[in-house]
C-alpha cells in the first residue's frame, strides 16, 4: 500500500512539472535525474514512458506478433511475419518438464523446433518470415511469444 501511495505522489509531482509546459535543457536532465534514483524498476519505465510521451518521443513497445500459452499438447493457428523471428517460451512448472515445438510453415513442413527439459525460459530463431504455425507437445505449463527480429 505504501509502495502505491509514494508511485501516486511521483506521479502526480512528475505530471504537475511536465503540464506547466515546454521543458527546457536543464528542466529534462532533473527530470531524467528523478527517474533514475527511483527504486522500483517498473515505476522508473512508467516514468520515463510519460517524459518521453510528453516530449513528443514515439515509445517502442516489444515486437510481440501472437503469444500463446496452455498446458500438453496444441496445434496454432497459422500466423504470419514478415522478417525474421525468434520463439521465446517460458516452461512455469516446478520439478519434471518436457517441452517439444516444432514451427511448421503452410505447407505443413516442420522449418525449425526447440524443447526442453527444465523449468524456465528458452528460445529458438527463424532467419525468415512467412506463414507459419507451432505444433506443442509438453508436460508443463508453457507460455510462448513469437517476436520480430529486426
Amino acid at each position: 500500500m505504501k509502495k502505491i501511495i509514494v508511485l501516486m505522489i511521483i506521479i502526480l509531482l512528475f505530471s504537475l512539472t511536465i503540464l506547466a509546459g515546454d521543458l527546457s535543457k536543464e528542466e529534462i536532465i532533473n527530470e531524467l535525474k528523478k527517474i533514475t534514483i527511483i527504486s522500483d524498476k517498473d515505476t522508473r519505465l512508467e516514468m520515463y514512458d510519460i517524459l518521453a510521451g510528453k516530449l513528443g518521443l514515439e515509445i517502442k513497445s516489444e515486437p510481440i506478433v501472437v503469444k500463446y500459452s496452455g498446458n500438453g499438447m496444441q496445434t496454432t493457428r497459422p500466423f504470419t511475419i514478415d522478417s525474421a523471428w525468434e520463439m521465446q517460451w517460458n516452461l512455469k512448472d516446478e520439478g519434471f518438464v518436457l517441452f517439444m515445438v516444432g514451427v511448421m510453415d503452410e505447407k505443413g513442413n516442420q522449418v525449425g523446433a526447440g524443447s526442453q527439459s527444465i523449468p524456465g525460459k528458452g528460445s529458438s530463431y527463424i532467419p525468415k518470415g512467412g506463414t507459419f504455425y507451432l505444433t506443442i507437445n509438453a508436460v508443463a505449463d508453457w507460455e510462448i511469444k513469437i517476436v520480430e527480429v529486426k
